[in-house]
């Protein structure tokens, strides 16, 4: 079976997709060995909770005044482990467990990246994902092919640039589909 590459790209939610933890998402994917399992994080749907409650509860220190209006909203990367953070940076910032993505593109799981934010010291670009998205081994190329999915090429303007209620369109649109004529499916013929 040939190799589907999905690392770094994107998943984009088909119109009939109807699962709510997936409807009209767009997955930044960042693992993917079809035999071992697949790791990504929803880009385009905010989470249900502010920067200021998960600093709260996380008790973490800020030395500066926080204005939690000049952070991007927390997004919801996936119904896996939501308690889990992930910061997609820019690579201007590196820390211990930083892992680079693509050279535009970086991620840190750790607390560091979020301290730095915090107290204005951090990355230029960044977005915090809660939880992740994940499949295992040979789930994800199943739904692929089932049609659940439509893969599309990495391009970091969606990560940190695009309207999170206008994302699901662009990828769809630098292949060549026209979103509008995507139509879900209803019912069996």
């Amino acid at each position: 079976m040939e190799e589907i590459n999905l690392v770094p790209g994107f998943l984009v939610a088909a119109p009939h997709l109807r699962d709510p933890n997936f409807e009209n998402t767009v997955v930044l994917m960042l693992e993917h060995q079809d035999d071992e399992g697949s790791l990504g994080l929803v880009i385009n749907r905010a989470a249900k909770v502010d920067l200021a409650t998960v600093l709260s509860e996380m008790k973490l220190q800020v030395d500066v005044p926080l204005d939690i209006n000049q952070h991007p909203p927390l997004l919801y990367g996936g119904p896996v482990s939501p308690e889990r953070g992930w910061i997609l940076h820019t690579p201007d910032w590196q820390g211990a467990d930083t892992r680079r993505v693509t050279d535009e593109l970086a991620v840190t799981s750790s607390l560091d990246v979020l301290e730095a934010i915090t107290n204005g010291r951090g990355p230029e670009k960044y977005r915090f994902c809660l939880g992740y998205t994940g499949w295992g081994p040979h789930q994800l190329i199943g739904e692929i092919k089932s049609g659940a999915w439509i893969n599309a090429p990495f391009s970091v303007d969606l990560v940190f640039d695009i309207a999170l209620d206008q994302c699901w369109y662009p990828p769809l649109e630098r292949l060549g589909i026209d979103p509008r004529q995507l139509v879900p499916i209803v019912g069996d013929a």
